[in-house]
């Protein structure tokens, strides 16, 4: 069984800029220099249609086995790998628009963390031999990229302790750029739009149908991986940055691992590493909901016409966010996107979700796309 990673004391560290560039002057061109890693990417503009499975499909159909970590994903990738033997791939929310974002600046952020302390920009930056494209940016709203080698040289970002070069290793990367920012419900727990939410998912299925093919389903290097295929999530599409509704995120995860007709058996371990797990991505969409009820009220008693603004979308916005703070974020408090997680993949929840009747069970849902 996996277990997340452990942190040491925190220590004086340079600042992230500093950190930045002595990734980009020394430890970059280091990892360039050595045949055994590869310092390339591959974009795939559409993996669902692109990556196809060779050979008959899986035979055990059942449900992978799920894990709701805390701890640093990369280095929890790399615990896992190492009980394994198999290399563990981490999905990653990626800027669509640059490598690593903004990563030599300093901005928060788990991508640009993973960038100051490995070679992830510049395999994101570089197309890998046989590419048909000669850039990987911008990634397309389908797309995915794969990194097979991307080196890690610094330990997590509250002390980014240098490594022995002798203690560098690497791991698989799957970049995909989540949903930003999505219109929400007026109490903040679904997506407004149907529209955002297949984004979502079809982007959770690229990502999975990426790892799959590579590790060993479609036609990796890694023979092994093939017997047992596993996967890692950081914190996808949460956070300040994307601010995503967790609960239906998470749930979002959970179909498309129970239902998914070319996921299904192909993945047998899964595993949500949640670097802080006292985040609470809830707090922050009702936050800015307060403000924006706040907002809207004060700016309509600023304009002369009276104290008492008519508006009953407004007041149904404050009691819909006070019944999302209560019934679903835990009474007076926010659950964290950890705890949330858990209880969404909890073993128990898990098997009553399966065991209610679902038309997503049925046979052509099995057979297609």
């Amino acid at each position: 069984m996996p277990v997340g990673s452990s942190r040491k004391p925190r220590n004086p560290k340079q600042k992230p800029s500093e950190v930045a560039l002595e990734a980009k002057k020394q430890y970059i061109p280091i990892v360039r220099s050595n045949p055994q890693w590869k310092t390339y990417s591959y974009l795939h503009y559409d993996p669902l249609s692109e990556l196809l499975f060779a050979g008959p499909p899986p035979r055990n159909l059942g449900p992978p086995e799920f894990y709701i970590l805390t701890g640093d994903p990369a280095d929890t990738a790399l615990q896992w790998a190492s009980q394994s033997g198999i290399p563990v791939p981490l999905i990653c929310g990626a800027n669509d628009k640059r490598p690593g974002g903004d990563w030599e600046t300093g901005v928060s952020g788990y991508e640009g963390e993973l960038c100051r302390r490995s070679s992830l920009a510049a395999a994101l930056a570089t197309p890998g031999p046989g590419s048909v494209v000669p850039d990987n940016f911008p990634i397309p709203t389908s797309g995915v990229i794969w990194a097979e080698d991307v080196v890690v040289f610094r330990g997590p970002h509250d002390s980014y302790d240098k490594l022995p070069q002798e203690s560098w290793w690497s791991l698989p990367v799957c970049s995909v750029p989540p949903v930003r920012g999505p219109k929400l419900t007026e109490n903040g727990t679904k997506y407004s739009f149907e529209t955002e939410r297949e984004v979502m998912k079809m982007k959770l299925r690229g990502a999975l149908r990426a790892c799959a093919y590579h590790m060993g389903s479609g036609g990796a290097d890694c023979a092994a991986a093939a017997e047992v295929s596993v996967v890692l999530v950081g914190d996808f599409g949460l956070g300040s940055t994307y601010r995503n509704p967790p609960q239906e995120l998470a749930e979002l995860w959970r179909d498309v691992f129970l239902y998914d007709p070319d996921i299904r058996g192909r993945i047998r371990q899964a595993a949500f590493v949640f670097d802080d797990p006292e985040r609470s991505t809830a707090q922050l969409i009702l936050a800015d909901l307060n403000k924006k009820n706040k907002n809207s009220a004060g700016h309509y008693e600023s304009s002369g016409k009276g104290k008492t603004a008519p508006n009953k979308q407004s007041a149904w916005s404050s009691s819909s966010i006070a019944s999302a703070s209560s019934s679903v974020y835990g009474g007076s408090g926010y659950l964290s996107d950890f705890e949330i997680f858990r209880r969404v993949f909890d073993s128990r929840e898990v098997r009553r979700v399966m065991g209610e009747r679902d038309s997503r069970y049925g046979l052509q849902n099995l057979l297609t796309n």
